[in-house]
């Protein structure tokens, strides 16, 4: 049995499974706001496991002199920012839990990292432990002792950071106790958790080779978990996100080709990081897709689908005019004819019947045509207007991809602090303008 079961049933309190909310008894009590959450917890443990690997996080230094402004995340030490992703971790590991109605966790929990009113977080990743030899030790027991109770970083926490490789070991503890925590709570929070993680991983900032290996069958893969999270998902991010990571991979295999219509690897590489922010917004509910569209884009889509539902009226027409509207129009034709000719009167009296007749009979055959026409036409509208705007959202977000073909074709690298559309005479950001 797997250490992460050690822990028995008297470190928390006894938990109705009925109530438990996992794919057994039904869905979470919000399940959306329990996938996104899922999804941010994915993507700041893997960012957490790259921070580990590539950080200095054997110093914790202060300034020795006040700053000129409020220190930023990026100008924090290594350990300051490793303590800030296991809190991350922390927290959205309790509110998982809390969303599944899952048991709550016990003293040696999240909760203990998780910084509360009237409370305060861990001084240090490293404060906790007592040295290299217990490192294994703790690395082991990372995790949690059911799938109702979330797993703890306080292990982790135990692992001092001088250790490397024995501090990676127990992140990649974390991350297969999180995992195997998150899917058998409810298989969409899993799942939700994995795209999160190679999402985060296939935006990681590198060089340009890496970047063709990134997207090779990962695509697929994503594209695949966003079709079965689409439900759970804020409005049309799933189809949005898979668009422009289709978009983004052809990119990709274009630029590894060498065609030169399409950005270079490089240009791709320096973008793709903000892409990716891009994308975690809009899937976690931060960006509204539709926020980002203008008074032309509603145009481009009204016009597509006018033109769209004027193709299917013809096509339309044409399929039932002559097994249904001839049929009709003739036995129409020929009953007003006999009604005229058996009508007695003047000629003037007979046409007036012929006319009411005529009237009477079309308006009849309008209200049996158009009252499935519209609601079959309804019913295929609205997915056609939601595609046309897909591909428009997607269009917009996709404003990185289209910030590095146009570096592509100036010949030129921007420069990081350069703001495109920016006239020449105003004077850039100096780095205490910067948030």
């Amino acid at each position: 049995m797997s250490t992460a079961h050690r822990r028995g049933p008297a470190d928390r309190p006894p938990v109705d499974d009925a109530a438990r909310g996992d794919d057994a008894h039904g869905p979470p009590c919000d399940e959306r706001a329990c996938v996104v959450t899922a999804l941010r917890l994915g993507w700041w443990l893997a960012d957490a496991y790259h921070h580990a690997q590539t950080a200095d996080l054997t110093t914790d230094e202060r300034p020795k002199t006040p700053p000129a402004k409020l220190t930023n995340v990026t100008e924090m030490s290594g350990r300051r920012r490793m303590r800030m992703y296991l809190d991350g971790v922390d927290v959205a590991l309790a509110q998982i839990a809390d969303l599944t109605r899952a048991a709550p966790p016990g003293p040696a929990s999240t909760r203990a990292a998780a910084p509360g009113p009237g409370t305060r977080p861990d001084p240090d990743p490293g404060t906790a432990g007592s040295g290299s030899g217990s490192a294994g030790t703790e690395a082991g027991s990372v995790g949690a002792d059911s799938p109702g109770v979330p797993p703890s970083t306080t292990a982790v926490r135990a692992v001092p950071p001088t250790e490397a490789d024995e501090f990676l070991l127990a992140l990649d503890d974390l991350n297969v106790d999180v995992l195997r925590w998150a899917t058998a709570t409810n298989h969409r929070v899993g799942l939700a958790y994995r795209l999160g993680r190679s999402l985060a991983d296939t935006v990681r900032r590198g060089d340009a080779d890496q970047v063709p290996w990134r997207f090779a069958g990962r695509r697929f893969q994503i594209g695949r978990w966003l079709d079965e999270l689409a439900s759970v998902l804020p409005p049309y991010s799933a189809a949005v996100v898979r668009r422009s990571l289709a978009a983004w991979a052809d990119a990709v295999a274009r630029a590894g080709m060498g065609d030169p219509a399409e950005a270079g690897l490089g240009e791709l590489a320096r973008e793709l990081r903000n892409q990716g922010e891009l994308w975690r917004g809009v899937l976690t509910g931060g960006l509204n897709p539709r926020d980002l569209l203008d008074e032309d884009d509603y145009a481009v889509v009204a016009r597509n689908v006018i033109i769209r539902d004027r193709k299917l009226v013809v096509q339309a027409a044409r399929g039932i005019f002559w097994p249904v509207l001839v049929p009709l129009l003739v036995a129409l034709l020929a009953v007003v004819g006999v009604s005229a000719v058996a009508a007695t009167g003047s000629p003037t009296a007979r046409a007036a019947v012929a006319l009411v007749g005529l009237g009477a009979g079309l308006a009849a055959i309008w209200r049996s045509v158009s009252g499935p026409a519209l609601a079959v036409a309804g019913e295929v509208n609205r997915p056609l207007l939601d595609g046309e705007l897909i591909v428009r959202m997607a269009d917009r977000v996709d404003r990185p991809l289209a910030s590095a073909r146009a570096a592509a074709r100036s010949g030129r690298q921007r420069r990081p602090d350069e703001v495109v559309g920016r006239s020449e005479h105003v004077a850039g950001l100096s780095p205490a303008d910067l948030p």
